[in-house]
């Protein structure tokens, strides 16, 4: 499956001089044992960097089974004029919702629309790192983005119900957790290099400018408790696996899965599973 996002632009073209806007097209690419970042970017005729950035990596360190996102980078418009009057000719929609489309990036959006990328971003719960997909659908306009916000949500006390934005981010959310797929186990590890349950889910939603308690009971004190019925993407589902109270905790993906760190490794399991369903205890929503 493949999916196109901007990598890089020239705000030039507003001042009527060269733009280059670089996208790569995308391939998920699961690491295998004698894999380096060096090696997977030679094969794919990209750069140690490029890597690095496309999959929030912070060190070199990758381990097999893990999830990489690999692109192969080519320019689109290098070298030629985009006039300002270019750009500004593009004719407006009146569309308030925008399904993203094969070849589309943030940008080349923002530009249909007359909007910013960073109110696209705002406005749908995305990153300047989020990557979008052929299908998604996307709120293009600061009043539909509010109507969205309010009509999506529901009277529930339990906050169930996500707003567009919060499911985005949600879904953003979870695709990361699965990015640290592999990265090994270690008790008290907070980090690629070793990760416990607890230190798994914090630094998922550390790389969110979320900030949540260091333990898996101190987690299951924040956030906002979902039902199970009512689990979305990005919630986290915590287990009495020692005992009484919170002591294993991981990220919900969808389709009754989790990423967690358990084992030996950080891996996906199932609520379908006697052993996690028998022991799963309730989730947050943070």
């Amino acid at each position: 499956m493949r999916f196109s996002f901007l990598m890089g632009l020239s705000t030039a073209a507003t001042m009527g001089i060269t733009l280059t806007t670089v996208f790569a097209e995308t391939t998920r690419y699961t690491v295998h044992n004698g894999d380096s970042l060096y090696s997977i970017a030679q094969k794919y005729h990209t750069t140690v960097s490029a890597l690095k950035s496309a999959n929030h990596l912070s060190s070199d360190l990758i381990h097999p089974g893990q999830v990489l996102w690999i692109g192969s980078s080519q320019s689109v418009g290098r070298g030629s004029e985009v006039k300002a009057d270019s750009v500004a000719a593009a004719k407006p929609s009146s569309a308030s919702t925008y399904t993203v489309q094969s070849g589309d990036s943030l940008w080349s959006i923002s530009q249909k629309f007359h909007v910013t990328v960073q109110s696209l971003e705002a406005w749908n719960g995305l990153r300047s790192t989020s990557v979008i997909h052929p299908g998604e659908h996307l709120t293009v306009s600061k009043s539909t983005a509010k109507i969205s916000v309010l009509s999506s949500r529901s009277s529930n006390p339990d906050g169930s119900d996500l707003s567009l934005a919060e499911s985005a981010l949600g879904f953003t959310i979870a695709d990361y957790a699965k990015t640290l797929l592999g990265a090994p186990y270690a008790w008290g590890g907070t980090s690629p290099a070793g990760f416990d349950c607890s230190g798994l889910v914090q630094y998922v939603f550390a790389h969110f400018g979320i900030s949540l308690p260091r333990t898996s009971y101190g987690q299951f004190d924040a956030g906002t408790p979902v039902t199970q019925s009512n689990l979305q993407p990005g919630d986290v589902v915590f287990f009495d696996t020692y005992g009484s109270g919170a002591s294993h905790d991981g990220v919900y993906i969808g389709n009754n899965q989790f990423v967690n760190a358990a084992g030996s490794a950080v891996q996906i399991d199932s609520l379908a599973d006697p052993y996690w369903g028998g022991h799963y205890i309730g989730a947050r929503r943070m």
